[in-house]
């Protein structure tokens, strides 16, 4: 018995360790994206981080609209610097896939991150978010430019040159955005945990050539990889600024608002030359 049982505890203890070696491997596996799991895990580990305050400045006001567009109304939520609500150069925001025209104010809290950095010195804008941008594809409808910018003409706004501002695929649709009305139109556009297919590093690049571009993504984030890729072949060309990166962090809200003051100032600046 005594040399069962000690046969039986080292049989058990090599299990034992051999079973923790196998998580080691597995876990290791799994960070470097070979096994499946490691966004799922992210949270856990802390990785993610924790949503940021809001800056301590009080924000001008924020107007909600509906307007004519084809086939009917729709609704857009504008937000603007203290205390001027025209003749402003106008920023298009573009929200996720379960966002609506309020989620920028509401979630993200924009208007405080605009009026914070016109307190620094920046060059005032207003911002303005429509619901259902997007095509059944996710990629911007025509009443971005057939109706939303007549609309924000009419209504005070400088739309001869525009910045555009995305997340998720709001960030993606931004991007297609300002491929799609060029140099010309944008000033410049900004894109956070852009939705990238691997299609989109090669097709986005001479599209955007001429317009300043800042794409940020979160190091466990599932695009992290085209975001840096798309980055680099913007570096490369260099048509225009391109900067941002990958920076610690995840595929949610937290991540976004840490970005917004850089995208802010970043905007500002480009439009201060518009």
């Amino acid at each position: 018995m005594s040399i069962i049982s000690r046969r039986s505890v080292l049989i058990t203890g090599i299990g034992g360790i051999a079973a923790l070696a196998g998580a080691g491997t597995a876990y290791g596996l799994v960070q470097a994206d070979v096994l499946p799991g490691r966004y799922r895990l992210a949270p856990y580990l802390g990785k993610c981080g924790t949503m940021p305050p809001l800056p301590k400045a009080a924000p001008g006001s924020v107007e909600q609209v509906r307007f004519s567009a084809s086939g009917g109304t729709a609704r857009v939520v504008i937000g603007y610097p203290v205390g001027v609500t025209k003749n402003l150069p106008v920023v298009v925001m573009l929200h996720g896939s379960d966002g609506d025209a309020r989620t920028p104010f509401d979630v993200y809290g924009v208007q405080y991150f605009l009026a914070d950095a016109v307190r620094r010195g920046a060059t005032p804008f207003a911002v303005a978010a429509i619901d259902d941008w997007a095509d059944a594809r996710w990629r911007p409808s025509p009443v971005l430019t057939r109706d939303l910018l007549p609309f924000l003409r009419d209504h005070g706004l400088s739309t001869t040159r525009i910045g555009v501002l995305g997340w998720s695929i709001g960030g993606r649709g931004a991007l297609l955005l300002a491929s799609a009305l060029g140099a010309g139109r944008v000033a410049a556009v900004a894109a956070a945990s852009p939705a990238l297919t691997r299609s989109d590093d090669a097709a986005l690049p001479p599209a955007l050539a001429g317009i300043p571009a800042s794409l940020t993504c979160g190091r466990d984030d599932p695009f992290a990889a085209p975001t840096r890729d798309l980055l680099a072949r913007l570096r490369a060309a260099g048509r225009a600024e391109a900067t941002g990166g990958i920076h610690a962090g995840c595929h949610d809200a937290a991540f976004r608002r840490r970005m917004l003051p850089d995208q802010v100032a970043f905007l500002a600046r480009h439009l201060s030359r518009a």
